[in-house]
C-alpha cells in the first residue's frame, strides 16, 4: 500500500531534512550484523511505546520478528533486509505500518529517483509504457505511452526485470512502435523527478476531470487552486482519484476546502488518549471504533477539537458550485478514501469505480536510524457518517472496472460512466444539505 498520512505542516519539513541528514551518516547492513541490531532495536522501541490502533496488540512483535529470523539474518543487503522486516510487518494486518530502506526513503524526502522514467505493465508481446515521465531518459529518447518494450540487452522482457539500475548505467530497449516497427534505443539511467503535477482535462463542454495523484508532499496547493479557478467554469465535475495513495492529511483539508465548509467535520480520528478517555468515561471498550468516534462528537473535551473532528481549511477562494462525482479504485487509499467519503456524505457527490483499498490509519513517518524509516499508525478514522473505512474502503455508487490498459486518449468507461451519471443531475450547490 502507498503511503498515506504524514507528518503536517512545518513539522513535515523539519522531518524530511532530518530523513536527509540521517541518511548522509547511515551505514547500511552490508555484512554488519551491529547496524543490523541497531535498526531492530529501534523499530521494535517505536511500534512498542508510539504505535497504536485500537484492538491491535503490538506487543506481538517479537513473535513476528522471531518468525523472520532466518531471513533477517541471511539478509546481505539493504533490500533484503528491509524485505525480512516488512514480512514481519504484514503480520500486524494493518496498513500504514512500513519500513524503508534509505534509498526509499530519500526517493520520498527528495521526490526523486534513478531510472529511465516510464510506467509500465506487462502484456504478451513484453513490456508496455503506459506513461512517460517529462524530462527523464525515456521521454528524451522519444519513447511514447503505446511502446512495448520486447527485449532488454538483448533478452526477452518481463515486466520491469532489467530495466532499473544504478544511475550513468546503461540499458538498451528494443521497442515496438505503433506502426509495427521495432527499434533499439540506448538508454543512461539517471535522477529524474517524482512529482506529478495535477491536471484539468475537459470531457466535454460541461465537465472537466481533475486528477490529483498524490496528497504526498509533491502536493502543489497552489496549483490545484489554479485548476480550480479554471474548473469554476463547468458545472460539472470528475475528481479523479484513482492510484492515489494518500498523502498529507493538510493536503486533503486544503483539497476539501474548496468544495466544503470549514465549519463541517468530515470524520473523527480516534487516537489512544480519545479511546482512554471514553473507555473511563462510559467503561465501553477502545474496540468499539464506532462508538467512540460518535461520543466524540458530543464529549466536552473533544467534540471541538481539531485533532480530533476533522473539518476542511478554509479557502479564499469561492467553493466549486456544480456537481461532483468521484473516482476511486483499489489503490485509492487513505487520504483519497477521505475524501470520496466526505464529497459523498456532505457534498452529495457520486462516487464511481471500485472499491477502494480500506487503508486508513493515520501515520507517521520517523528515522529508524542509519537511514531506514519507520511508519506507523497512531489512530483510526471513522467518517461522520459512522464508517471505518480502515479494512472496508469506500464502496461505489457505481461499480465501473478500470480498463486494463489506461493510455492517455484512450477510451476510459469510468470516466464515461460518471460523465453520464452527471449528465442525469440538475445543477445544484455542493454543500451540505
Amino acid at each position: 500500500m502507498s503511503f498515506t498520512f504524514r507528518i503536517p505542516g512545518k513539522i513535515s519539513a523539519l522531518a524530511a531534512m532530518a530523513l536527509l541528514a540521517a541518511a548522509s551518516v547511515a551505514q547500511t547492513v552490508d555484512n554488519k550484523p551491529e547496524v543490523k541490531a541497531e535498526v531492530l532495536d529501534r523499530v521494535t522501541s517505536l511500534l512498542s511505546t508510539r504505535a497504536y490502533v485500537p484492538g491491535l496488540d503490538f506487543s506481538k512483535w517479537q513473535s513476528f520478528v522471531d518468525s523472520e529470523k532466518a531471513k533477517l539474518d541471511e539478509s546481505k543487503n539493504d533490500d533484503e533486509f528491509t524485505y525480512a522486516i516488512n514480512e514481519a510487518l504484514t503480520k500486524f494486518g494493518a496498513s500504514h505500518i512500513y519500513f524503508a530502506s534509505p534509498r526509499s526513503a530519500t526517493a520520498r524526502t527528495t521526490n526523486s529517483i534513478v531510472g529511465i522514467g516510464i510506467t509500465q505493465q506487462r502484456v504478451d508481446e513484453g513490456t508496455l509504457i503506459v506513461r512517460t515521465v517529462p524530462g527523464a531518459p525515456a521521454d528524451k529518447a522519444g519513447l511514447v505511452p503505446g511502446d512495448i518494450i520486447v527485449k532488454v540487452d538483448g533478452k526477452t522482457a518481463e515486466g520491469s526485470k532489467g530495466i532499473a539500475g544504478e544511475e550513468g548505467t546503461s540499458v538498451v530497449l528494443t521497442v515496438k512502435k505503433a506502426d509495427g516497427n521495432t527499434k533499439d534505443y540506448t538508454l543512461t539511467r539517471s535522477k529524474f523527478s517524482t512529482k506529478r503535477p495535477e491536471e484539468l482535462t475537459e470531457i466535454d463542454k460541461n465537465t472537466a476531470k481533475l486528477s490529483i495523484y498524490t496528497f504526498d508532499l509533491s502536493y502543489d496547493a497552489d496549483n490545484v487552486e489554479a485548476l480550480m479557478k479554471r474548473a469554476a467554469k463547468y458545472p460539472k465535475l470528475i475528481l479523479d482519484l484513482r492510484d492515489n495513495g494518500g498523502g498529507a492529511v493538510v493536503n486533503l483539508q486544503h483539497l476539501l476546502g474548496l468544495f466544503l465548509p470549514e465549519d463541517k467535520s468530515i470524520g473523527t480520528f480516534v487516537s489512544r488518549r480519545l479511546a482512554g478517555d471514553f473507555t473511563e468515561k462510559t467503561g465501553g471498550s477502545e474496540k468499539e471504533v464506532l462508538k467512540v468516534a460518535e461520543w466524540s462528537r458530543t464529549s466536552e473535551r473533544w467534540k471541538d477539537n481539531p485533532n480530533v473532528q476533522v473539518k476542511p481549511f478554509k479557502n479564499t477562494l469561492p467553493r466549486y458550485k456544480g456537481n461532483i462525482a468521484v473516482l476511486v479504485n483499489r489503490f485509492s487509499g487513505s487520504a483519497s478514501e477521505m475524501a470520496a467519503a466526505a464529497l459523498r456524505d456532505l457534498g452529495g457527490a457520486e462516487v464511481v469505480g471500485t472499491k477502494s483499498a480500506g487503508a486508513v490509519l493515520v501515520s507517521v513517518i520517523v528515522p529508524a536510524t542509519n537511514g531506514f524509516t519507520l511508519q506507523y499508525p497512531i489512530s483510526d478514522y471513522v467518517t461522520v457518517k459512522g464508517l471505518r473505512i480502515e479494512g472496508n474502503g469506500v464502496v461505489p455508487t457505481a461499480e465501473v472496472e478500470d480498463p486494463k490498459i489506461r493510455l492517455p486518449n484512450t477510451k476510459d468507461p469510468v470516466v464515461e460512466k460518471a460523465t453520464a451519471l452527471l449528465a442525469k443531475i440538475e445543477n445544484r450547490s455542493t454543500g451540505i444539505r
